[in-house]
C-alpha cells in the first residue's frame, strides 16, 4: 500500500502512542492532610512491586486504533495496480470544449492550432465521456450539446466534430471570457438523466488568453464546485502586436489617433497612411515610433485641401498582425461636394446657365460645393471623377465622354440634362431607357408650367400653398419631347397591371408639363443604371425666367440632395454594438448598408429568432420598427432613410474594441488567482513525460481517487471514537456506583 501524503501516516502512528502513555500514568495525591494521632510516628512510604500498570487496556486499544485510522485516512492510501486509462468501468466524464473566436484569434497561425487542439481533445475522449462544444467572443453559442452527443452514433459524432472544425472562423467581436466560462460551468454542473456514474466535470478552454479578455464575471460570481479547467493556450506565429484607435479632439480640423504597442512587441517603427473613401492613399506615410508596452498619440489632417479629398481612414503599417491596423474615421461634417458640368464654361456670363449654376451652389449653407467643368474651352474632355454623384449637362455631350457617362450611371449617378437646344437632348438619347425625340417648340408669346407633380422629390418641398404657384415662371423657348407610343409612364399605369409588362413604365416619370401638354421635366431610369432628369428648357434668360425665380435654388438643391444626400450625422460605435435604426432616422422606411456590401431593411428584421451568421438581432417581441441590428464587423455603415423632407443619410463607424489589440498573453496563474483550479499545457506535458516508457495507466492520484480507501478508514476511525466514548461513560458510571 502506498500513500499520497505519507506524512499524515507518520503523524497518525506517533499520535497512537499518546493513549499508551496516558494509561500508564498513575494519579498520586497532590495534597497531604495532617492528623494529630500520627504526629509522633515516623513517616514511611509504601513499597511498590510494579511502578506502573495499564488500566482499562481495551479502552486504550480503541483510542490507539481510532488515531491510527484517522491518520491513515489523511495519508490518502491506495493499492498500487495497473489500470489502463481507457478501461471501461462504467464511469464517465463530462467534457466541455469552449473555443475562443474573438477578433484577436485572427492572428496568423492561431486558426490552425485551434483545429488541431479540438481534434486532439476529441480523440482523447473515453467511450463513456459526454462531450459538448461551444464557442464565444462577446456572446456564447452552443455548437454541440451533451444530449446531441449522447444520442449520436460514432460516425455522426465524427461528422459533427469535423463540421465544427471546418466552420471555425474568428469574428470581429471582443472577448468576454469570464461570462463564457461561467455559462459553460453552469452547463457542466447541470444534472441530466445520464449523470449517473460521472466522476469528473472538465472545461477545456481553447483561447489565446490575451490581456484584453474580460474576466469580470468570474471575479463577481462563485465558481461552481467540482468543475475543473484545462487551459489550452494557442499562440500566433509571431508575438507582439500594435493597434490604432480614434480619440475625440476638440478641434474639428484635425484627427487624433492613438497607437498602442504590446509589451512583447518586437517592432518599434511604424507608419500611418491616410486614405480616402475609396481606399486610395492621401499624401505620404507618416512615420511614428512606439516602444513596446507604450502608446502614442498622433495628429492627422481631416482633409487634403489641395485635392479636395477628405480623410476617411488610416492604416497602420509595419505591424505583423493586420487585423486591427485599419481604422475608419469620421469625415468632415460639411465635406466638399463635387458636381460635374458639361457645357459652356464661362461662369461670369449672365446669359449662360453656368453662371446661375455657380451662384446657386456658392450660396449653399449646408456644404461646400465645387463645380468641375469636364470640357474646357479648347474641347479637351476629362473623365468624371469617381466621387462625383451629380453631372449637369447644359450643352451637347461629346462622344469622347460617352464611356465616362455610362460608367457614371452604372454606379448610380444622376445626370441632369438642361436642354438649351435640340442637339443637347439628342446627345443624351443613347443613355435613356426609351427613345425620346425632340423638336423646337413653337411659342406664341410665352409658355407656363401647367401641371406639377408635387409628389415628385424635386417638387416635394413646394407642397405648401404659399410656394406651390409656378405660374409666374415664363418660358420663352422650350423643346417638345415626344415619347414612343408604346412607352407609358408610371402615372398612366394602374396598380392592377401586370408588373411583368412594366419594362419602361416604371422607368419614365413626368414630373411637370407645359400648358401645351408637352413634358417639361422627365425623370427616367438610365438604360445603364442611375437616374436621368431631362429638362425641356434651359434656365438661362434666353429660354426662360426660371433662374430668376425664387423656386430655382431650392429645386436645384433638391436635385443635388437626390444625387448626393445630405449627411445628417456620424455615429461612432464599437463592433458588437446593436443599433435601432428607427431611433436614428425617425422613420420605418430605412436601409442599412454594411461594409461588406450587404444591405438590411426594416422588413429583414421582422423575422424572429436569428442565427449566428445573421447580422440582425431581434430583441424580444418588439415591432419591426424598433428591432435592433448588430454591427458585426469594423467599417463604415450607411443608414439611409426616406422622410417627408427627402432622403437622408447617417453614417455609422464601427471600430474594433481597443481591448482586442492587447494581445499580450496573461500569466498562467491568472485563473488560479480567481479561485479556479487550472491544469495548464505544461502540467499535462509533465505527466505524459513521467509516464514515458510505461504502458498507459492511471497516475497515483487517479488510482487513489478511484479506490477511495480514505473514506472507509475515516468512517472506521470515527466509529472507534464513538465506541470509545460509550465505553468510557460506562466505566465512569460503574466507578461512581462502587464508590
Amino acid at each position: 500500500m502506498d500513500f499520497l501524503a505519507p506524512i499524515f501516516a507518520a503523524v497518525g502512528v506517533a499520535a497512537a502512542a499518546v493513549p499508551v502513555v496516558l494509561h500508564m500514568l498513575r494519579r498520586a495525591p497532590t495534597e497531604e492532610m495532617p492528623f494529630s494521632l500520627v504526629r509522633f510516628l515516623k513517616p514511611s512510604r509504601p513499597r511498590f512491586t510494579r511502578r506502573s500498570t495499564i488500566e482499562h487496556w481495551p479502552l486504550m486499544l480503541l483510542r490507539i486504533l481510532a488515531l491510527a485510522l484517522i491518520g491513515l485516512a489523511f495519508a490518502r492510501p491506495f493499492l498500487r495496480e495497473v489500470i489502463p486509462l481507457d478501461s471501461d468501468d462504467g464511469e464517465a466524464r463530462v467534457v466541455m470544449l469552449l473555443v475562443d473566436k474573438s477578433a484577436s484569434m485572427r492572428r496568423d497561425g492561431i486558426h490552425e492550432q485551434v483545429r488541431k487542439v479540438v481534434q486532439e481533445t476529441v480523440d482523447a475522449l473515453r467511450p463513456n465521456d459526454q462531450l459538448s462544444i461551444a464557442e464565444f467572443s462577446d456572446e456564447y453559442h452552443t455548437l454541440i450539446s451533451r444530449e446531441t452527443w449522447q444520442t449520436a452514433s460514432a460516425d455522426e459524432r465524427s461528422a459533427m466534430v469535423s463540421q465544427v472544425i471546418e466552420n471555425y472562423s474568428a469574428d470581429w467581436m471582443s472577448t468576454n471570457t469570464g461570462n463564457a466560462m461561467m455559462l459553460a460551468a453552469e452547463e457542466l454542473s447541470r444534472e441530466t438523466m445520464d449523470s449517473v456514474g460521472i466522476t469528473q466535470r472538465q472545461l477545456v478552454l481553447v483561447t489565446d488568453f490575451q490581456r484584453g479578455s474580460d474576466l469580470s464575471s468570474i471575479r463577481r460570481d462563485d465558481w461552481p464546485a467540482g468543475v475543473e479547467v484545462e487551459l489550452k493556450v494557442v499562440e500566433p506565429e509571431k508575438r507582439g502586436n500594435a493597434g490604432i484607435s480614434f480619440i475625440q479632439d476638440q478641434r474639428a480640423d484635425r484627427t487624433r489617433i492613438r497607437i498602442n504597442s504590446d509589451g512583447d512587441a518586437v517592432a518599434q517603427k511604424y507608419s500611418l497612411q491616410p486614405f480616402d473613401v475609396s481606399g486610395a492613399p492621401i499624401g505620404p506615410e507618416i512615420p511614428v515610433e512606439v516602444a513596446p508596452g507604450q502608446r502614442r498619440s498622433v495628429l492627422l489632417p481631416t482633409a487634403d485641401r489641395s485635392r479636395g479629398q477628405s480623410v476617411a481612414g488610416v492604416e497602420l503599417k509595419g505591424d505583423e498582425h493586420p487585423f486591427d491596423n485599419v481604422l475608419d474615421l469620421p469625415e468632415l461634417q460639411n465635406p466638399l461636394v463635387q458636381v460635374a458640368h458639361i457645357g459652356p464654361v464661362d461662369a461670369n456670363d449672365p446669359e449662360s446657365m453656368r453662371y446661375y449654376l455657380q451662384r446657386v451652389f456658392d450660396g449653399s449653407d449646408d456644404r461646400d460645393i465645387s463645380v468641375i467643368d469636364l470640357v474646357d474651352g479648347s474641347g479637351v474632355a476629362l473623365p468624371i471623377p469617381p466621387d462625383v454623384q451629380l453631372t449637369i449637362a447644359t450643352g451637347p455631350i461629346p462622344l469622347n465622354l460617352h464611356d465616362s457617362i455610362t460608367a457614371f450611371l452604372e454606379r448610380d449617378g444622376t445626370l441632369l440634362v438642361a436642354a438649351s437646344d435640340v442637339a443637347t437632348i439628342e446627345s443624351a438619347v443613347r443613355f435613356l431607357p426609351v427613345k425620346v425625340t425632340a423638336t423646337e417648340a413653337v411659342v406664341d408669346d410665352y409658355a407656363m408650367l401647367e401641371k406639377v407633380d408635387f409628389s415628385h422629390p424635386i417638387f416635394s418641398v413646394f407642397t405648401d400653398g404659399r410656394f406651390a404657384d409656378f405660374s409666374s415662371i415664363r418660358f420663352w423657348k422650350y423643346r417638345t419631347l415626344t415619347l414612343p407610343n408604346d412607352a407609358s409612364t408610371a402615372d398612366d399605369r394602374s396598380t392592377e397591371d401586370d408588373p411583368a409588362d412594366s419594362t419602361s413604365a416604371n422607368r419614365v416619370h413626368i414630373a411637370a408639363t407645359f400648358d401645351s401638354g408637352s413634358p417639361a421635366i422627365l425623370d427616367l431610369e438610365g438604360s445603364d443604371g442611375g437616374r436621368i432628369l431631362l429638362l425641356a428648357s434651359g434656365w438661362h434668360p434666353v429660354d426662360s425666367q426660371w433662374a430668376l425665380s425664387s423656386r430655382f435654388p431650392p429645386m436645384l438643391s433638391r436635385v443635388l440632395n437626390l444625387a448626393s444626400p445630405v449627411q445628417k450625422g456620424q455615429f461612432l460605435r464599437t463592433v458588437g454594438d446593436s443599433i435601432r435604426p428607427k431611433e436614428l432616422t425617425g422613420t420605418d422606411n430605412w436601409k442599412l448598408a454594411f461594409p461588406n456590401g450587404m444591405e438590411v431593411t426594416s422588413e429583414d428584421t421582422s423575422e424572429t429568432g436569428g442565427t449566428t451568421e445573421s447580422p440582425t438581432s431581434v430583441i424580444g417581441s418588439e415591432p419591426p420598427s424598433t428591432k435592433a441590428v448588430k454591427l458585426t464587423e469594423p467599417g463604415r455603415y450607411v443608414l439611409t432613410a426616406t422622410t417627408a423632407e427627402g432622403d437622408t443619410t447617417a453614417m455609422l463607424i464601427a471600430s474594433l474594441a481597443p481591448s482586442e489589440s492587447r494581445t499580450e498573453q496573461l500569466p498562467a496563474g491568472q485563473l488560479q488567482v480567481l479561485g479556479i483550479g487550472v491544469q495548464t499545457d505544461d502540467e499535462i506535458t509533465a505527466e505524459s513525460l513521467d509516464q514515458d516508457g510505461r504502458s498507459p495507466q492511471m497516475s497515483s492520484s487517479e488510482l487513489e481517487k478511484a479506490q477511495k480507501w480514505w473514506r472507509w478508514l475515516l468512517v472506521s476511525g470515527m466509529a472507534c471514537l464513538v465506541l470509545e466514548s460509550l465505553w468510557s461513560a460506562a466505566i465512569d458510571r460503574r466507578q461512581l456506583a462502587e464508590g
